[in-house]
């Protein structure tokens, strides 16, 4: 996250992240959008701190990001032990239609990119029966081919949405948003993984009280062992030997 930003960070593993609770989330976002900012937002869990950990342009993305949010529980974890706590967890999951709603109330316009074919469209079309006045001016996959980035980024700029929500998969996402941002006429461009296939209910979520426990990810596991196995019986532990080990490292600085 940017130095320059006004809002407090904790620094976790080199990356900046937002010291702000979910409705804090929603206040700056919308503000930002409002007027029309240009930001980049950003998530990070555990994964995402190994993969920057050895991607080192996803890492700088992070880090000139405007607005970087603890979407897993054991950030908010490492931010404790390190001294610099967050004050929650802001999984979009969790708060999408609150934030929705705040649009609403404010006139804020959406554009989705992202996610298989239809699936970006299913969610909007959830949100807009359930939520009156709200305004999602497009929705598209994210399966393009990027010789057609251009033609999406004229389509956006074209409707003009205030809030770009992006939800490609880390870094495809990141890396996307950081090429076309200065291009894109948008208040914020929000990145948030598979949002769309909750919303759209492609996907289950796990049960409230695991969210709350912070055992989404063995849920997650438990749905796609194959695919997920590795980000999560290795990861959470890897991410955890680097939390450790940033500790150590810091107690030997004179």
């Amino acid at each position: 996250m940017k130095a320059t930003d006004a809002i407090a960070a904790s620094q976790i593993l080199g990356i900046g992240v937002a010291q702000v609770t979910v409705e804090q989330f929603i206040e700056h976002v919308a503000a930002a959008a409002r007027e029309r900012r240009r930001w980049h937002v950003c998530y990070v869990n555990a994964a995402n701190f190994n993969l920057a950990a050895s991607n080192n342009r996803y890492a700088e993305v992070l880090r000139s990001a405007n607005l970087v949010y603890a979407d897993g529980q054991s950030v908010v974890w490492a931010s404790r032990y390190l001294g610099s706590p967050l004050p929650e967890r802001v999984n979009a999951g969790d708060f999408f239609d609150r934030f929705c709603e705040a649009c609403a109330r404010q006139q804020l316009a959406l554009y989705f990119l992202g996610s298989p074919p239809g699936v970006a469209q299913q969610a909007a079309q959830n949100l807009v029966a359930r939520i009156g006045n709200l305004r999602i001016l497009g929705a598209r996959d994210g399966y393009f081919d990027p010789a057609l980035s251009g033609a999406i980024v004229a389509e956006i700029n074209h409707l003009a949405p205030e809030i770009l929500v992006v939800g490609m998969g880390a870094p495809r996402q990141e890396f996307w948003v950081a090429e076309h941002l200065d291009r894109l006429n948008v208040g914020v461009t929000w990145c948030v993984g598979a949002l769309f296939e909750y919303v759209a209910g492609a996907t289950r979520r796990a049960p409230v009280w695991m969210r709350k426990a912070g055992l989404e990810w063995a849920f997650r596991l438990v749905l796609e062992p194959r695919r997920l196995w590795r980000r999560y019986l290795v990861g959470n532990w890897l991410f955890l030997w680097r939390v450790w080990h940033s500790t150590r490292a810091r107690a030997k600085e004179p």
